[in-house]
């Protein structure tokens, strides 16, 4: 029997820039370390997006697409669906209404919300 892949959940808040958007960097590559290779980020209490990081967000699901796995974007309203589609990059996504439905689509009934010690 094939190993599922183990899921981390990421819950997003406020305001997503540059500055969020290093620190999902720094968790994809930690994902990556410790050979934890889906992610999904829950966009539930995200009030506004800023257009000029999606590219890095396409390059982040690229980087864990290489290692076998994949990111998933979950909860994004109508508003943050508009940024992701205006920019081009929406369509580069799997996006699910809610997180629980996002870890489904990995085979995993529920993400892990912690990181693994020593990531």
């Amino acid at each position: 029997m094939e190993a599922k892949v183990k899921v981390y959940q990421m819950n997003l808040d406020g305001e997503i820039d540059a500055g969020k958007m290093a620190e999902i960097n720094r968790i994809v590559g930690q994902l990556i370390k410790g050979e934890m290779y889906g992610l999904i980020l829950n966009f539930e209490a995200v009030e506004h997006i800023n257009f000029a990081i999606l590219p890095s967000l396409v390059e982040e699901k690229k980087r864990l697409q290489s290692f076998g796995g994949d990111l998933r974007l979950a909860a994004l309203s109508d508003y943050l669906k508009n940024i992701f589609k205006t920019t081009g990059v929406l369509e580069e996504f799997q996006v699910f209404d809610t997180a629980l439905q996002a870890a489904k689509s990995f085979g995993v009934s529920k993400p892990a919300m912690n990181l693994p010690l020593g990531l």
